[in-house]
């Protein structure tokens, strides 16, 4: 392949890339197809990794609340949020020390009520 047809492969694909990101962006990611991702689980079991200084913890940005089903879609991309699901649970947002701080820091104030989010 020439030069030229290498450089419109490359833009077709970044192009790609960027739709990709703006089609997902803000979106809390979905949950993956596992069985340590069901949703007969307690938002604790998943905190068993999502916690601070676990293997996947929740970004600084994320929101001031542990009802994960509120916000995190199954992988069919269907909400499941619990009526009266604590949204803050032992072990979650209070207990993070990057998260924790942004309550009382004048930043994100913490959530009182579940509400699905899109």
């Amino acid at each position: 392949m020439r030069p030229r047809g290498w450089a419109l492969v490359a833009l077709g694909a970044a192009a790609l890339a960027g739709a990709g990101l703006l089609a997902t962006g803000g979106k809390p990611p979905r949950l993956p197809r596992d069985r340590d991702h069901g949703l007969a689980q307690a938002e604790s079991r998943c905190l068993t990794c999502h916690s601070h200084g676990d293997a996947h913890p929740r970004p600084a940005g994320h929101p001031l609340r542990d009802d994960c089903f509120s916000c995190h879609r199954d992988p069919a991309g269907a909400l499941h949020p619990r009526p009266g699901a604590p949204t803050s649970i032992a072990g979650g947002w209070r207990d993070d020390p990057v998260l924790a701080p942004r309550a009382g820091a004048g930043g994100e104030r913490p959530a009182s009520a579940p509400g699905p989010r899109s």
